[in-house]
């Protein structure tokens, strides 16, 4: 039991040096070189591509190992008996016939399936020749959330996790109940994402929890700290109403270089940073 409890506070020591650690190689003036809102690529139509179900999967495959050696175990009798035929050659056939027909219509209902987000807040979806219209937000977390507009089923809420969203592919993860799809769109059409250059832009993260904000020359200022190794929380220094604290998620972060994801009010903006100062 000693040698346990002695295990979990070397792993606790371990653990809280390398928040040390990552806490001083954030410490300093970083300038921001680059500037992207993801959320501009959603706009516009996405087309399925692909569905990945692990139920839906191994429903399949399972059905195809039964149609495979359904009555090849047991002799002429048996199988009248069980199945009401003897010829089991022309069974499988009818069963493979309608095992087909049911992959067909489930990779034609994904290809049937569009997504169009426009820049008012609401989405068109469309799944095979059914149409139906959401509002659409993005969470504190990043995940698409769909806000159902029909009557009949109105202030229903799905959410779905982006996995990517660039100028070529949009991944959705969504759960119901205890499994879950990932989907995969390709846009229809070009997708222009402008990636803006800021005009003195700097974060200079102080030893004092301090953060200096600077984004095109107006400055401002919030308290800050490593939540994990990934993540960055920060708060108003003042109090005020609407300075609820955000985290920051940390993309990436070396000597000379730092990227943040930060999600705000439905958008997803990546700030790319070069160190100035430590």
């Amino acid at each position: 039991m000693k040698r346990k409890h002695g295990f979990i506070l070397i792993l606790i020591l371990v653990l809280f040096s390398c928040r040390q650690d990552r806490t001083r190689l954030l410490t300093g003036k970083w300038k921001v070189t680059k500037f992207e809102n993801n959320l501009e690529l959603l706009i516009g139509k996405w087309d399925a591509v692909k569905l990945v179900n692990p139920e839906l999967d191994s429903f399949f495959i399972n059905g195809q190992k039964y149609i495979d050696t359904v009555g090849k175990n047991s002799d002429a009798a048996t199988n009248i008996r069980l199945y009401g035929v003897a010829n089991m050659d022309s069974m499988r056939m009818v069963l493979q016939k309608q095992f087909d027909s049911a992959k067909t219509l489930q990779y034609s209902s994904v290809a049937s399936t569009s997504f169009v987000f426009m820049d008012n807040g609401l989405v068109v979806l469309s799944f095979h020749g059914n149409i139906d219209t959401s509002a659409w937000a993005i969470d504190n977390d990043g995940n698409l959330s769909l806000d159902d507009m029909n009557e009949s089923s109105k202030g229903e809420k799905v959410k779905m996790e982006i996995m990517l969203l660039t100028d070529t592919a949009l991944i959705l993860k969504f759960r119901e109940n205890n499994a879950y799809s990932i989907v995969t769109f390709h846009p229809d059409g070009v997708r222009v994402h402008k990636a803006e250059e800021m005009v003195e832009t700097y974060f200079k993260f102080r030893k004092d929890s301090i953060a200096e904000l600077v984004f095109n020359g107006a400055p401002d200022s919030t308290r800050w700290y490593l939540v994990n190794d990934s993540e960055i929380r920060v708060s108003s220094v003042e109090k005020k109403p609407d300075g609820e604290p955000m985290n920051w998620k940390i993309v990436t972060l070396s000597n000379k270089e730092l990227v943040l994801k930060i999600i705000e009010n439905s958008s997803i903006s990546t700030l790319t940073f070069r160190r100035e100062e430590k």
